[in-house]
């Protein structure tokens, strides 16, 4: 079978991750999957680039009108993410009919769209391709179906119509209320397309039900992870090999975006920081200077790419802190539980569902930092053969329901179904 697959960047970040572990999967049970980003990270030959001149062209030819030459790559992008944000327009501004014409699109059995949003994609485009390839798009967030946000936090307005936003701020941000128009024609190209939708938790799926995506078929499919690398290590190997000390209690978490993103809950993190002077805590993704402030007993790791070095961190870690306030089905939760590491987390998107409350972790209420750090506490006074039962549930659940294989094989039962009920 013949796939293309659509999405913002091709590797970093939890989409990507998803999207191209899915496809070398494929491509090792005999498939061929070719993928168009915005942005490209791997050298790898099957990873196509969205052509920046026709998605951004009237900001490019503008450019040449004043000051005589084409703006840089990473200036067009940011001139066209200002531009998109202050028209309040992130699904028609783009240009892309020129996927149409190439010949990966045209070999392709079936089309399976990722994150749409990031300045790149013209959503109408769907209504076109849906008449003439069968369309399977995965929901790593709600932008699909609100008036703007990829996160609706404690708003519902989506259910019905937008307007009125209480947070433009919310990525990707608007600078002026357009939200009830954005989502009436997202409802239209809706209407108009035949649609297959997956999303990778229940806590989506009963949201998507409820939106004006609820007429289209809609399936689950777990996000999956490669257990070929994330595996649990010996905590003192990984501990000695990664300079990290012995005699301690560790707790890791991530930090991508630091305290600038308030979605991934830095402001609860730094709070269960100061309550464990004597407690090692391991900032993943972040750089010194990132977040408000230096504390002594934080330790910054920059971004990591391989999976085994994470697995080692994972595995040198006694605790794995999750502090984010809005949430699908966070890859990193997967990653921990097939490493072993037990896990604290706010009750929060799809998280309950990989986390057993008190099994393989704790899922703490929602924003509250006191039983927040209650999780930390009950994880602690637990005892060596408490803790690898812990271990061993995670990654039994890991085996069992999100390996990357289960996730590939839903994929391509998926995929048939949909060229099979195909409507040309």
């Amino acid at each position: 079978m013949n796939i293309l697959e659509i999405n913002t960047v091709d590797f970093r970040g939890g989409a990507a991750q998803v999207m191209y572990n899915l496809k070398s999967a494929l491509k090792e049970k005999g498939n061929h999957v070719s993928i168009f980003s915005a942005s490209k990270i791997t050298k790898d030959n099957d990873v196509f680039l969205i052509n920046r001149k026709m998605v951004g062209g009237q900001l490019s030819r503008l450019s040449k009108k004043l000051i005589k030459k084409d703006l840089p790559s990473y200036a067009l992008l940011k001139s066209r993410d200002i531009f998109r944000s202050a028209i309040a327009n992130d699904i028609e501004f783009f240009k892309c009919n020129h996927i149409l014409k190439t010949e990966e699109f045209k070999k392709a059995d079936v089309v399976h769209c990722h994150n749409l949003h990031g300045n790149y994609f013209n959503l109408g485009l769907l209504t076109e391709i849906s008449k003439i390839k069968p369309i399977v798009w995965t929901l790593h967030d709600m932008w699909s179906f609100t008036g703007h946000c990829s996160y609706s936090y404690e708003c519902d307005k989506w259910q019905n119509n937008c307007g009125y936003c209480p947070d433009l701020s919310i990525y990707p941000s608007l600078l002026w209320d357009n939200t009830k128009s954005l989502l009436e024609k997202k409802r239209k190209i809706y209407s108009n397309s035949q649609l297959n939708i997956v999303v990778p938790s229940l806590w989506l799926k009963r949201k998507v039900e409820k939106s004006v995506l609820g007429n289209q078929k809609i399936n689950l499919i777990y996000n999956g992870v490669d257990l070929s690398e994330l595996k649990q290590c010996d905590k003192k190997a990984s501990r000695e090999e990664l300079n990290l000390p012995l005699n301690k209690k560790i707790i890791m978490f991530l930090a991508a975006g630091g305290d600038k993103d308030k979605r991934k809950g830095w402001n609860y993190v730094e709070k269960v920081v100061g309550r464990y002077r004597d407690v090692l805590f391991l900032c993943i993704g972040g750089k010194d200077g990132q977040v408000k402030n230096k504390i002594n007993n934080l330790k910054y790791i920059n971004y990591i790419d391989s999976k085994a070095v994470l697995a080692k961190y994972f595995s040198a870690s006694d605790i794995f802190l999750f502090a984010s306030l809005a949430e699908n089905f966070s890859l990193v939760i997967l990653e921990a539980m097939a490493c072993g590491t037990p896990i604290v987390s706010f009750d929060v998107g799809g998280v309950k569902e990989a986390v057993i409350h008190k099994r393989n972790g704790y899922i703490a209420k929602y924003k509250d930092v006191d039983d927040f750090a209650n999780g930390v506490e009950y994880i602690f006074k637990l005892n060596k053969a408490d803790i690898s039962a812990m271990s061993e549930e995670s990654i039994n659940r890991v085996k069992a329901n999100f390996s990357l294989e289960i996730m590939a094989n839903s994929y391509i039962r998926t995929y048939t179904l949909a060229v099979a009920e195909h409507k040309y």
